[in-house]
């Protein structure tokens, strides 16, 4: 058993950044960050919020746009917190805040980092303007950086102390992930759960904590495929990725190509319009008595995004996307190398966080000094076009180079190890950062670097991992690297 003063050396660096949050967030609230609820409630993600204080229960269950679990917690916080609704989701964003912090806390001495250099790392992620702005956002993002950060605590304390409720804790994580954003898709989840059931040691005990989970993740699916005929959990997948296929090429270029039949009508109207304007070319749509899937308006105003419509007009969407890709692949490429290039941007260079104008010096400086980003607050219209040096995150590219190759190194020096924490470990984190990279840039076009904030923390870790390892081999004596002595 530890001493108490051994305790200590590590307790006393963790009350540091819980400290440290605190202050920083009185800090952000007296320099006027406030938080961003109500303002987004008509965002697209977000079911009516009428609906969802009085029809919350049937209108999640018919939802085929979104995976369940944003709009399930919020109409809950919205029904049981009415009239107080903005202070409510403040607070959990907070203490999803503080739960970050410790995640990230905790990994660092996972991965061996002495409790001071853990406690550095972070408290100066979680002080970070873009993760003050991303806190104080009414979003999925936040908590899925969270979900994920924790994901990779349980995992390593799964496999190192075999405990099944480590092992459910983590599956369940991965399920909540799933179900809150559909980029990690159920191959996603199953990938894990396989990969993590090969190099176990108790299979039995990963079958026993991961078959619950499972069977949730592929019910929602399951349910989708029941009730609109496809089995995902978004049905915008094809609008998404025409946005950075089809509609990346020439309007005159499309026109042509509707007219020879190459493209559907659909080549000719954006992405995500009001579902009236697919009504027109599906006028077959059925009507189902279900509002969240005929309205075309919320009680807001804005567009319904779930309504039925969307369905089919993402299938067309897709078939058109698919036909690009395949007869255009160097616009494709184009349009993936662009949204690569707004990947790697600050993750606070984005524009509907809004919120940002009470920290921009600190956070312009901030971007300069670790990100090195000279430039900030390109506009979306901008950077969908532009390229320059000046506003790429170099520090980030750095991260991730680093990260990868490193992995790579490590892990290939360690194939026969798999099984030990810290490697599955590192393995669990680089191939979140490959998948969010790949599957992200591949697919969409426009918030590629929001995308990127839910690996930042695994960036954040394997970076400075990996840093720590190559000089603690340079500052190793002659003798020690002849030898080949084990560093980590």
């Amino acid at each position: 058993m530890k001493s108490f003063s051994a305790k200590n050396k590590s307790l006393f660096p963790y009350f540091g950044v819980v400290i440290v949050f605190i202050l920083s967030r009185v800090f952000y609230d007296q320099a006027g960050i406030r938080f961003q609820g109500d303002t987004y409630l008509g965002y697209w993600q977000f079911i009516d919020p009428l609906l969802l204080k009085t029809d919350l229960l049937r209108s999640v269950f018919y939802l085929h746009s979104q995976p369940p679990l944003l709009n399930l917690f919020t109409g809950i916080v919205l029904q049981v917190f009415p009239t107080i609704h903005t202070e409510v989701f403040h607070i959990l964003y907070f203490i999803t805040g503080l739960i970050l912090a410790s995640a990230l806390y905790a990994l660092g001495i996972k991965f061996q980092f002495s409790p001071w250099l853990s406690a550095v790392l972070s408290a100066g992620f979680v002080i970070s303007p873009g993760t003050v702005l991303y806190e104080h956002w009414l979003s999925y993002t936040y908590p899925l950086a969270t979900m994920l950060t924790l994901a990779g605590v349980s995992l390593y304390q799964f496999q190192h102390t075999q405990k099944n409720y480590w092992g459910f804790i983590f599956f369940s994580l991965l399920a909540a992930i799933a179900l809150t954003w559909s980029l990690f898709h159920i191959v996603w989840f199953y990938f894990i759960a396989v990969f993590v059931y090969i190099l176990s040691s108790s299979k039995k005990k990963v079958v026993l904590t991961a078959l619950l989970p499972m069977i949730i993740v592929t019910g929602w699916y399951a349910k989708n495929l029941i009730q609109v005929g496809e089995f995902t959990a978004s049905s915008w997948a094809g609008m998404n990725i025409s946005k950075i296929a089809t509609f990346r090429i020439p309007e005159e270029d499309r026109k042509q190509m509707v007219k020879s039949g190459e493209l559907s009508k659909f080549a000719l109207i954006l992405p995500f319009r009001n579902p009236s304007a697919y009504l027109k070319l599906l006028p077959d749509t059925p009507v189902t008595g279900i509002p969240v899937l005929d309205e075309p308006e919320t009680s807001r105003g804005n567009r319904n995004h779930h309504h039925i419509v969307y369905v089919e007009a993402s299938n067309n969407y897709l078939k058109d996307a698919l036909h690009v890709i395949f007869v255009r692949p160097n616009s494709y490429a184009r349009s993936v190398a662009q949204a690569m290039y707004i990947y790697f941007h600050s993750a606070s260079d984005f524009d509907l966080l809004g919120n940002q104008a009470p920290t921009q010096k600190v956070d312009i400086w901030w971007n300069r000094v670790f990100y090195w980003q000279w430039e900030s607050y390109e506009t979306s219209v901008e950077r969908n076009v532009n390229v320059s040096g000046l506003h790429i995150g170099w520090g980030i590219v750095l991260a991730f180079l680093t990260s990868m190759a490193g992995t790579a190194n490590f892990l290939w020096k360690r194939l026969g190890q798999l099984t030990e924490p810290a490697n599955l470990l590192v393995l669990f984190m680089a191939f979140n950062i490959l998948f969010v990279t790949v599957v992200g840039n591949l697919m969409d076009i426009g918030e590629n670097n929001r995308f990127r904030y839910v690996i930042d923390p695994f960036l954040l870790i394997l970076f400075v991992f990996f840093l720590k390892n190559a000089a603690s081999k340079f500052l190793a004596s002659p003798k020690s690297r002849l030898s080949g002595k084990k560093l980590y």
